[in-house]
């Protein structure tokens, strides 16, 4: 009969952390969904100025002479991953563009939170 009670508590105890911790994943997942879709709504727009600048310069001539079609696809191509942070050539840091909007920081304070602790 005692047998029986471990058993059954070491089937119960391990749900009892796992499924918290899953709930905890789906909530800070849905906050950064959150977080990726309103830092898009602010950069798109500022994309297709830089995309359509690009356009108007290659057909100018001044960056170089392609067809309107090559332009487009060209510039379409470079700016894909605009305001997003990465290295620069120097090998320096480039932050994210609106990485401090208020969604965001809902999403890095949760998952600050659901880090352990040290």
């Amino acid at each position: 009969m005692k047998l029986k009670r471990y058993a059954i508590l070491l089937l119960v105890f391990p749900g009892a952390l796992v499924f918290p911790m899953m709930s905890m994943a789906h909530s800070l997942q849905d906050l950064e969904r959150q977080c990726e879709t309103a830092r898009e709504r602010y950069i798109a727009p500022l994309r297709q100025d830089v995309i359509n600048q690009c356009i108007a310069d290659r057909e100018s001539g001044n960056r170089g002479s392609r067809s309107s079609r090559d332009a487009r696809q060209h510039c379409e191509r470079f700016y894909a991953d605009f305001g997003q942070g990465g290295t620069t050539q120097q090998g320096g840091f480039r932050q994210r563009m609106f990485h401090n909007i208020p969604q965001c920081q809902a999403f890095y304070d949760a998952e600050r939170a659901a880090r352990p602790r040290r």
